[in-house]
C-alpha cells in the first residue's frame, strides 16, 4: 500500500473502501491503523491456507497468456511463449545461454525462488525518510536480509506496506540517484552513466539486487558498457555510442580510416579534468599509427568503462552479486538483461485493456467504463506511464505484460477498476498499488472523468490524493 499523505494512524481514512483481498467493507470511520491490521492479517491468512492445501478464492488473481514481449530492431513486439519450466530448471547456467529469453528468464526466476526466505519467518523493515531519502535508504538497507519480505516503512506514512510501496521506493530511489550520482549520457536522453564517486553505489547494487528478485522493473536504463560490466561481458566499441556518441564516432572515424605517417598526432594518452593520463606504460611518447590504432582504441573503451569508475563499479557488482550469483546473470546478453530490468517501455493501451477486469456492477459495457478507456486512449505514451505508475506504482510493465502483473508475495494479480461513489469535491480514483486495483468513482459526465484522470498525468500526481 503507500499513501504520501502524513497523517497518523489513528486517523480515519474518510471514505469507504474494501479490503482488496478478501473484499471486507469498510466504512468512511475507520481508522488506518484498523484497516492496515486487517489487510495485514488477511494476507497472512490466505497465504498460510494456501500452504497447508486449501484452495482460497482468488477473484482477482488470474493467470495471463503465454507471450512474452521482446524488444527487436529498437521496436518492441509481442511473441508467443511456451516454456517448461520442469524440463529446464536443473540445467546449469552454461546450459541456459544457448536458449531463448523466455527460457532463461524463467530459469532465472526459478533459480531465485530457492533462496527466498518464507514470511512467515519474519520480514525486515526498510525505515526510509523522504526528505533524506538515499541516505535513510542505505543505512536501513545495510542491515535488511533482501531474501526476506521487505517491508517499507516510509516516515509519518499511515499505511502498512503489501508491496506496492517495494515499487514505488525502487522509483523514488532511483529517480533521485539521477540527481545525485548518475548523468544523462551524450548519446541520448534517455540512459544515464557514472558521474562520481559516492557510497550510494552500494545501494544500486542492493537496489538492482532486490528488483531482480521480486521480478520488478526499474524506472532508469543505465548505460550499455556498465550493463555489460554487470554481466561479465566485455565492451566493445558499438558499446560506446550507448555511452558517449561523440567518443564513439571520433574512435570508429579512426578505426575506418587510413592514415599517412605522423598525421594523426595522437599520443597513447587521455586528458580527463585538466589531468594527462598515459593508456600505457610511456604512452606520452607513443604515436598512435595505423598499426596500433586497435590498441589505442581497446585502451580508451578500458579506461572510460573500467578504470574511471573502478571504485563505483566494484560497490555495485559486490553488493549485487551478494544477493544474485554472478553465474545467473552471466546466461543474458546485454540486449535481455535490459528487457528484464527495465521491462516494457511501450504501454499497449489494447493489452492493457483486454487483461484488466471489472468489479460490478462496473463492467466491459458500463458507461464509465467507456468514458475510462477513451479517456486513456487520449493520452501519450508520457501520460499512460505516468497513470500506469499512479495505479500499480511502477512506469512499466513486465515483459511478460498485463496478463501478468504480480502483486503482493508473487501472486499474479490483474489491473482491476472498482466502483465508489461519486463526492462533489476531490473525487480523484484511489489507487491500491499493492494489488494493481484503481476504485473508480461513478462520475455522472465523460468530462467530468477527463477532469480528474487527466489532473492525475499532468500534475505528476503520486498518490497526493489516495494511492494505497
Amino acid at each position: 500500500m503507500g499513501n504520501r499523505s502524513s497523517n497518523h494512524q489513528n486517523q480515519k481514512i474518510g471514505h469507504e473502501t474494501r479490503c482488496p483481498n478478501c473484499d471486507r467493507k469498510f466504512g468512511s470511520s475507520t481508522t488506518y491503523n484498523v484497516l492496515n491490521s486487517h489487510i495485514d492479517q488477511c494476507l497472512q491468512h490466505a497465504q498460510v491456507q494456501n500452504q497447508m492445501g486449501f484452495q482460497m478464492p482468488q477473484p482477482h488473481v488470474q493467470l495471463g497468456d503465454n507471450y512474452i514481449w521482446i524488444k527487436q530492431n529498437n521496436k518492441w513486439k509481442r511473441v508467443q511463449s511456451q516454456v517448461n519450466g520442469g524440463q529446464i530448471q536443473n540445467l546449469k547456467p552454461t546450459d541456459v545461454q544457448q536458449r531463448s529469453f523466455a527460457e532463461k528468464q524463467v530459469w532465472f526466476n526459478m533459480q531465485l525462488e530457492k533462496f527466498r526466505i518464507p514470511w512467515q519467518l519474519g520480514s525486515d523493515k526498510l525505515n526510509v525518510n523522504h526528505n533524506d531519502l538515499l541516505s535513510s535508504s542505505l543505512n536501513s538497507a545495510r542491515g535488511i536480509d533482501f531474501y526476506k519480505e521487505v517491508k517499507v516503512v516510509f516516515q509519518n506514512d499511515k499505511v502498512q506496506d503489501a508491496g506496492g510501496l517495494l515499487r514505488e521506493w525502487l522509483t523514488l530511489i532511483f529517480k533521485e540517484m539521477c540527481k545525485e550520482i548518475f548523468v544523462l549520457t551524450e548519446t541520448n536522453d534517455v540512459s544515464y552513466k557514472i558521474a562520481k564517486q559516492s557510497l550510494y553505489f552500494d545501494l544500486v547494487g542492493l537496489a538492482i539486487a532486490k528488483a531482480l528478485f521480486e521480478r520488478m522493473t526499474i524506472c532508469v536504463e543505465l548505460d550499455r558498457p556498465l550493463i555489460k560490466k554487470l554481466l561479465g561481458l566485455e565492451v566493445t566499441l558499438p558499446d560506446i555510442e550507448f555511452y558517449d556518441k561523440g567518443l564513439y564516432l571520433s574512435w570508429k572515424f579512426l578505426m575506418d580510416n587510413q592514415f599517412d605517417e605522423n598525421q594523426l598526432q595522437q599520443y597513447f594518452i587521455i586528458c580527463k579534468d585538466d589531468e594527462i593520463i598515459e593508456l600505457k606504460q610511456d604512452g606520452a611518447n607513443i604515436l598512435v599509427n595505423n598499426q596500433n590504432k586497435q590498441e589505442f582504441v581497446d585502451l580508451c573503451i578500458q579506461f572510460y568503462t573500467d578504470k574511471l569508475i573502478s571504485t563505483q563499479l566494484h560497490q555495485i557488482q559486490t553488493n549485487l552479486y551478494k544477493y544474485i550469483p554472478k553465474d545467473y546473470l552471466n546466461i543474458f546478453t546485454a540486449e535481455e538483461f535490459e528487457m528484464l530490468l527495465y521491462g516494457v517501455s511501450l504501454i499497449d493501451l489494447d493489452e492493457w485493456k483486454q487483461h484488466s477486469i471489472y468489479k460490478q456492477p462496473y463492467a466491459e459495457n458500463n458507461q464509465q467504463i467507456i468514458w475510462f478507456w477513451k479517456v486513456l486512449a487520449e493520452f501519450d505514451q508520457d501520460q499512460l506511464k505516468k497513470f500506469l505508475h499512479y495505479c500499480t506504482g511502477s512506469y512499466r510493465i513486465p515483459v511478460n505484460g498485463f496478463s501478468k502483473l504480480e502483486s503482493n508475495r508473487g501472486m499474479y494479480s490483474k489491473f482491476q477498476i472498482v466502483p465508489i461513489e461519486y463526492k462533489n469535491t476531490n473525487s480523484f480514483p484511489i489507487a491500491h498499488t499493492c494489488f494493481n486495483r484503481l476504485e473508480l468513482p461513478k462520475y455522472p459526465t465523460e468530462e467530468m472523468m477527463r477532469k480528474y484522470l487527466r489532473s492525475i498525468v499532468l500534475n505528476d500526481l503520486e498518490g497526493v490524493f489516495g494511492m494505497e
